[in-house]
């Protein structure tokens, strides 16, 4: 194919994304993307495409799928710690993140020091939109109410909200586990996925740190000042439950668009260990 047929085809790509999202007002923006974006977006595609991307639908859902991709990551705002908050704890949420993260004072305000964002970001998204049917307009625009600069106009969907915020939790907590424990980068993806889950047990247990001895807590107390250790304790317990709840660990059927799905684990787990394991 001449390459300027490739570039033809992938203009007309361009168009149809920017022509769908602009008849729906809340996705305008990621419309403005695409245009003002174009001769950004060619070469990419170009060097996509170059790199063997399958012709037919297969390649079409290649094509969709890097264009939301580009146009959320552009769209996005900084995290804070209201994306966290999670069942209505936004108090405990606040304090939880304070304590892990830290804070940043200004003036007349302070705010909670959230780090990692970009790749966080890109986790998330990734993970959210990665299946290669065309992305349901419901989580695109759960994740716009979240995180748009220019708040969505339409009512997000509640279970999906819910959803990527317990996405931000699962993400931060196994950046946790990377940043404390680097040889979880050499063991590979099935003991990252068992560490996480004796952590969050060990959480719920308290047993992180050792509350009744002076003695270090659980493999001595390196886990104590990470967000694993400021979520143990009786007055967080149930949140922690309620968040190990969301997470889906026995891939429950019930409540398929609140709760994470296996692949959604699994995604998010190998993007941290690429993103994290230099």
């Amino acid at each position: 194919m001449f390459m300027s047929d490739r570039i033809n085809r992938i203009n007309a790509a361009i168009d149809n994304h920017i022509h769908v999202w602009s008849s729906v007002p809340s996705f305008a923006p990621l419309a403005r993307i695409l245009q003002n974006d174009r001769e950004i977006l060619v070469e990419k595609l170009l060097t996509l495409t170059a790199r063997g991307v399958p012709k037919g639908q297969n390649g079409r859902d290649a094509v969709r799928l890097f264009l939301l991709g580009y146009a959320l990551e552009r769209v996005t705002g900084r995290i804070t710690s209201e994306h966290f908050t999670i069942f209505r704890e936004g108090e405990t949420v606040q304090v939880i993140l304070e304590d892990s993260f830290g804070v940043i004072s200004e003036a007349d305000w302070d705010d909670v020091l959230i780090p990692h964002q970009t790749e966080a970001l890109k986790i998330i998204i990734g993970c959210l939109f990665r299946r290669v049917k065309p992305a349901d307009e419901k989580d695109i625009l759960s994740f716009l109410h979240l995180f748009s600069r220019e708040k969505a106009n339409l009512p997000a969907d509640q279970d999906r909200t819910m959803r990527v915020r317990s996405m931000i939790w699962f993400v931060y907590l196994a950046i946790e586990i990377v940043k404390s424990e680097p040889t979880v980068c050499l063991k590979g993806l099935e003991y990252f996925r068992n560490k996480f889950r004796d952590l969050l047990d060990l959480t719920i247990e308290g047993t992180i740190i050792n509350e009744d001895s002076r003695l270090p807590g659980y493999e001595g107390g390196k886990w104590e000042s990470t967000l694993f250790g400021w979520l143990q304790g009786e007055d967080r317990r149930q949140f922690v439950e309620k968040l190990k709840r969301q997470f889906n660990m026995e891939n429950r059927i019930e409540h398929a668009n609140r709760c994470l799905l296996a692949e959604h684990r699994k995604c998010i787990l190998e993007q941290v260990l690429a993103f994290f394991c230099k």
